[in-house]
């Protein structure tokens, strides 16, 4: 680079300043929060180009030149590997007067080749051509800008920010705990792309809460134990049940290797999670009848039931990972009231479709439960943005974790 800013530093306004400080702690955003223009763009500056953000996963881009796109607001993405096998990112932008470079969504590049004029890049950002006589400039100047990048164990995250924050416990935690399942190794057996008709905020406080899904996730909750995992936390006494089942899921990931897991779904940093629950008892993986979705495992697990490896960034990504399949999601803001989410499903890469596994054993556990969030979703942002809706108060057991994301939420508004 050569030092100019990529960006201005983004200045809160008095009015969103007013309602940053006038949140009441303890309940939901107020309206404006979900509804306003001001605060969408404010979280794009603030939150999305500033913070690490999930981009897609290392085996997309597995040999020199395959590359794939992610557009955020304004801001386009280009991640690629390179002829020394290096994963990088840069803009999305020329050098030379700002034309987008790669408008496809994926593929493969022996060179980037801007389609105005043709100017070309390598692999490793620098720029073909000799400016030296026609511009006056010397190239080396001119090379594409590069964005922040690492690589966690195979999932891809980068940062739009010039001094990207700390991100080095989430990377050792998520690369020691993301190891045995060896994503590298991954391939994607289907994606869906959703359109959620809500603010971004809504699509990411519902997933923190299960408060919601008695009532909701009839299929979730015949695969995930966390409905009787919060019912043991507002009753006592069931939580020695609660307590043997860790106990007995724990001595089990010991024998495997693994780490030890608990029953909450707490973060583990301030803005991320990343650690290991039990599958239902019985059960070998997180299916609706606990038998396995693929019959190949994943990476390195070398047994069925090795619990469900809960991972969560801040403020677009989560994923659950067990011993033969992985579920995830990407969030996209796209304007106040949408939001688009691509659901990806995992599998070993030498698993066969047809033979080891079927899309419709695999993905309607996790693509029933997200459109029946989208719905809740759709649903709670037409009610937020009534001139009626006023916040309620959390559940200082079941939401307490949608307290935590608000909390963060806020104060990187504030920063």
């Amino acid at each position: 680079m050569d030092g100019t800013p990529i960006k201005a530093r983004h200045t809160l306004s008095p009015e969103i300043a007013r309602l940053v400080a006038e949140h009441r702690p303890g309940g939901p955003l107020e309206r404006d929060f979900y509804a306003a223009s001001e605060v969408f763009e404010a979280d794009l500056a603030r939150i999305f180009h500033r913070h690490w953000i999930f981009a897609g996963y290392a085996f997309q881009v597995a040999r020199p030149g395959d590359f794939f796109t992610y557009k955020v607001g304004t801001e386009s993405v280009i991640v690629v590997r390179d002829r020394a096998g290096e994963i990088r990112a840069f803009h999305n932008v020329c050098r030379h007067r700002g034309s987008r470079i790669c408008k496809t969504e994926q593929g493969n590049n022996h060179r980037f080749v801007c389609p105005y004029h043709r100017w070309t890049y390598e692999l490793d950002g620098a720029l073909v051509l000799d400016t030296s006589k026609e511009f006056g400039v010397d190239r080396a100047g001119y090379s594409l800008r590069p964005v922040a990048i690492e690589n966690a164990a195979g999932l891809v995250f980068i940062s739009l920010a010039d001094q990207p924050p700390d991100f080095s416990q989430a990377l050792a935690t998520i690369r020691h705990k993301m190891k045995p399942h060896a994503i590298e190794r991954a391939k994607i057996a289907h994606q869906i792309d959703y359109v959620v008709k809500a603010n971004w905020k809504i699509v990411f406080e519902n997933n923190r809460e299960c408060y919601h899904c008695p009532p909701n996730h009839k299929e979730y909750n015949s695969a995930a134990y966390d409905v009787q995992r919060d019912m043991a936390m507002l009753d006592p006494s069931l939580q020695p049940a609660m307590d043997a089942i860790v106990a007995r899921a724990n001595a089990r990931f010991r024998s495997l290797g693994l780490d030890e897991g608990d029953a909450l779904s707490t973060m583990t940093g301030a803005a991320f999670r990343c650690h290991r629950t039990p599958v239902m008892e019985g059960a070998v993986t997180q299916s609706m009848d606990g038998k396995p979705l693929c019959n190949r495992l994943m990476g390195d697990i070398k047994e069925w039931d090795s619990g469900t490896l809960r991972t969560t960034l801040f403020p677009n990504f989560w994923q659950h990972t067990n011993c033969d399949y992985a579920a995830a999601a990407r969030l996209t803001p796209v304007g106040p009231n949408e939001t688009h989410v691509r659901g990806y499903w995992l599998v070993d890469a030498q698993a066969v479709e047809g033979k080891d596994y079927t899309l419709d054993r695999l993905l309607p556990i996790w693509d029933l439960t997200n459109r029946q969030d989208w719905t809740i979703c759709t649903d709670q942002q037409e009610g937020v943005s009534s001139q009626a809706y006023v916040p309620g108060p959390f559940s200082l057991v079941r939401e307490r974790n949608v307290a935590h994301f608000l909390d963060w939420y806020l104060g990187e508004l504030r920063a």
